[in-house]
C-alpha cells in the first residue's frame, strides 16, 4: 500500500482480520498487517473515504460513488445507493444497527443497511458537515469552519418494540396515546404479514418531520414512541404504509 492514503478499521469480532480503506481501494490483512490483500470485487469506485462495521456487515463510503456493502469480509461488494448514487461519503458512524453517514456535507441515517436513507440534518442547515462520530448518548458532527455540533441519539433513533408475536387478523394503525401529548406519545400498529413498513410523521403542510419506522417487520403487534420535544405545538399526521396497507391518523402536540 505504498503511497496510498490509508484509513484503518478495527478488527472483526473474531480478532483476526484487519481492514484498511485507501484512495486505491480496500485491503485485508489476516496477519496483523504483515501483508495486505486487495479485495475490491464489485467496488466500482476505488477511492474509499470512510469505513464502518455493523455485526458482519462492512460499509465503504466512496468519493462520489456512494456507499457499498460487503457481507463476507470485503470479498464482494454491492452498491446500497438508492437515492445517493453520486454521493461523496466522507464519514461513517454507527450506533447499534443504525448507520450514520456524511454525504455531500449533510448527515443521513439508515436503519436497514443502506436500503433507504433519512436526512437528519436538522439544526445543521447552514453548516457543511465533514465528519461524524457517536459517543454515549450523542452523535457529534464536525463542520467546515462552524465548529462541532451534537445531538441526542434519542431524538433520532426510535425504539420499535414488538409487544407480542401473535398473528393479527389484519393490518391496523391505532390512535396514539396520550393524545394530546407533550412531549412524547406512543403509537401501536399490527402487521399480519411480514412486510416492509414505514411510519412517518408529517406537519399540516404535508412535510415529513420524522421517520419512526423504515424497515422490514415480522408478523406481530408493535409500538413506537414519538418524541416531539423539538417540535412546535400543533396538529400533525402519522402515516403507516406497507405494500398492502396505508392509513393516516392525526395527533396533537400541546406544549
Amino acid at each position: 500500500m505504498t503511497n496510498l492514503v490509508v484509513r484503518l478499521l478495527a478488527t472483526t469480532s473474531n480478532g483476526e482480520n484487519l481492514f484498511a480503506s485507501t484512495d486505491g481501494g480496500f485491503f485485508l490483512s489476516t496477519n496483523n498487517g504483515a501483508s495486505w490483500t486487495a479485495i475490491n470485487n464489485g467496488l466500482t469506485n476505488p477511492t474509499v473515504l470512510a469505513l464502518a462495521k455493523i455485526d458482519t456487515n462492512l460499509f465503504a463510503g466512496t468519493d462520489g460513488g456512494g456507499l457499498f456493502l460487503s457481507t463476507n469480509n470485503g470479498m464482494n461488494w454491492n452498491e446500497v445507493n438508492t437515492g445517493i448514487a453520486d454521493a461523496q461519503v466522507t464519514s461513517l458512524a454507527t450506533s447499534g444497527s443504525n448507520l450514520f453517514a456524511v454525504m455531500n456535507s449533510k448527515v443521513y441515517l439508515t436503519t436497514n443497511n443502506g436500503t433507504s436513507w433519512t436526512n437528519i440534518n436538522t439544526g445543521l442547515e447552514n453548516s457543511y458537515a465533514d465528519v461524524i462520530l457517536t459517543s454515549g448518548t450523542y452523535i457529534f458532527t464536525g463542520t467546515y469552519g462552524d465548529g462541532i455540533w451534537r445531538r441526542s441519539l434519542s431524538e433520532i433513533i426510535t425504539s420499535v418494540e414488538q409487544i407480542n408475536s401473535h398473528i393479527p387478523e389484519k393490518f391496523a394503525l391505532n390512535q396514539n396515546y396520550p393524545n394530546p401529548f407533550n412531549p412524547s406519545t406512543t403509537i401501536q400498529f399490527d402487521i399480519p404479514k411480514a412486510s416492509f413498513v414505514t411510519l412517518k410523521v408529517y406537519n399540516v403542510l404535508g412535510q415529513e418531520v420524522a421517520t419512526l419506522v423504515n424497515e422490514n417487520k415480522k408478523i406481530g403487534r408493535y409500538e413506537v414512541e414519538f418524541d416531539g420535544a423539538r417540535m412546535a405545538s400543533g396538529v400533525y399526521f402519522y402515516k403507516l404504509q406497507t405494500n398492502h396497507f396505508t392509513k393516516t391518523m392525526k395527533l396533537l402536540l400541546i406544549k
